[in-house]
């Protein structure tokens, strides 16, 4: 009777007697190091930190206006009951306005944060994933 231990043989970059599983763990590791240090490569590069920071100001610009907008509906919501009760046609007053301005607000910062992505965010990410792609291939670069 013959048996059949394939799993034990010694697989391309294997030693003898080494289990299949094991060659997969060490290829795979070997892998993830490579990625690991692409990634630190390109944490550094000045393009890859120019999009983050351009990334950050964005976001930080586009909360602080949003934010400023709900706390100013909010402190005359509670403060200047007066200034939001008045009528502006009928039974739309101020108060009213300001809340759908709010709606309003979100829409305008949304449609404003992907017009400035695009022009000044988008390149920079394009110009580290082709870097990327052309150094480690698309493999180590899309999930």
């Amino acid at each position: 009777m013959v048996e059949h231990v394939e799993y034990m043989e010694a697989g391309p970059g294997g030693r003898a007697g080494e289990h299949a599983g094991s060659q997969r763990r060490r290829a795979s590791r070997a892998e993830e190091i490579e990625v690991a240090h692409a990634c630190e490569r390109l944490w550094v590069d000045p393009d890859f930190v120019r999009l983050r920071r351009r990334y950050a100001l964005l976001c930080g610009v586009l909360v602080t206006l949003f934010l400023s907008g709900y706390l100013t509906h909010l402190l005359l919501s509670a403060y200047a009951r007066d200034f939001m009760s008045i009528s502006l046609t009928g039974p739309v007053n101020v108060a009213l306005v300001s809340g759908l301005g709010q709606f309003l607000l979100v829409f305008v910062l949304t449609w404003l944060f992907g017009r400035c992505a695009r022009r000044w965010v988008d390149p920079l990410a394009d110009r580290a994933r082709s870097r990327m792609e052309t150094e480690h291939g698309t493999e180590a670069v899309r999930p």
